[in-house]
């Protein structure tokens, strides 16, 4: 359900006009022009009904459940009637494709509604490839989702941990490279210019010579990214072996969201959500020596 109250209007305006100044998207009025209920101080109306100053409006829309429900298990971090953050472990799809219809987080989050009782849709406000673990936000109906895609400004922080291949030489980096796809792949990506704009900062936390501890925030949202990224400095992640890594030391690629800081785009609280880093990065962290540089990590990093 979309609720809020009319703010002050210069001219006379619509409901259609007073969604679109809320930020509600052109494919979510649609949407609610075609299949949703609204209504103004309890009356229901149209979209193309005039709406006043201090007019409370609901949006009701019906649930779209696309996905097979399955009992599959996953890490609650944060919820809320608007929004839910689970720990996505690796190996787990964030939604089916062409080749594999089940055993997902679209399934598995299917399913945690229906027995939660929970009257919600499934609409990821980011993704996270299928071995990378970690942090991941989902919105609990499309409005919500749309006041993250829409509103660039809106503080939306992410941060990985990564463990790359041999010693990182500095002690900071920033790579402001396009990412397009690979010739001749449907899966690859590649630095290449006529590519999307691609920004990804990293702070060296520890390094040897084998592997090195980085802290990655990205500030764009390209497939591949940050994989992309490390392996066009020369330093592919440890286990990604389809950008020059090896599975050496893990059969994984070492990259796992495990921090976020959000204003709720609702409540308009500061949230901070952190998850350590699952068992196989932690074992080669502990071996290397640098446990406690977990605990002093922060967002000021």
């Amino acid at each position: 359900m979309i609720q809020f109250t009319v703010g002050t209007l210069p001219c006379m305006t619509t409901l259609g006009g007073a969604l679109k100044h809320f930020g509600v998207s052109a494919t979510l009025r649609r949407r609610i022009k075609h299949s949703g209920t609204c209504t103004c101080n309890g009356q229901v109306i149209g979209l193309q009904n005039f709406v006043h100053t201090g007019d409370t409006i609901c949006i009701s829309l019906p649930v779209r459940q696309a996905f097979a429900p399955e009992p599959l298990a996953f890490t609650r971090v944060y919820e809320d009637r608007h929004l839910l953050v689970i720990n996505k472990p690796a190996g787990l799809l964030m939604h089916p494709t062409a080749g594999q219809r089940s055993g997902t987080l679209a399934n598995a989050v299917s399913y945690y509604y229906i027995t939660s009782n929970q009257h919600c849709a499934y609409h990821p406000v980011h993704r996270l490839d299928k071995n990378t673990s970690g942090l991941c936000m989902i919105a609990k109906n499309p409005y919500v989702q749309s006041l993250f895609d829409h509103a660039p400004n809106r503080y939306y922080k992410r941060l990985y941990l990564a463990l790359s291949t041999g010693y990182f030489p500095t002690p900071t980096a920033t790579v402001h490279s396009p990412v397009g796809r690979a010739e001749n792949s449907i899966i690859k990506r590649c630095v290449c210019l006529d590519g999307q704009k691609a920004h990804t900062d990293f702070v060296r936390l520890a390094a040897a010579d084998t592997y090195s501890l980085l802290q990655v925030s990205l500030h764009t949202g390209r497939t591949h990214q940050i994989r992309v990224h490390c392996s066009y400095l020369g330093f592919p992640l440890l286990g990604d072996d389809l950008y020059g890594g090896t599975h050496e030391l893990l059969s994984r690629q070492a990259l796992h969201a495990y921090a976020m800081l959000f204003i709720h785009p609702i409540t308009h609280k500061e949230i901070r959500l952190f998850a350590l880093p699952p068992a196989d990065m932690q074992a080669l962290i502990t071996e290397a020596g640098w446990d406690s540089l977990l605990a002093a990590l922060s967002f000021s990093n």
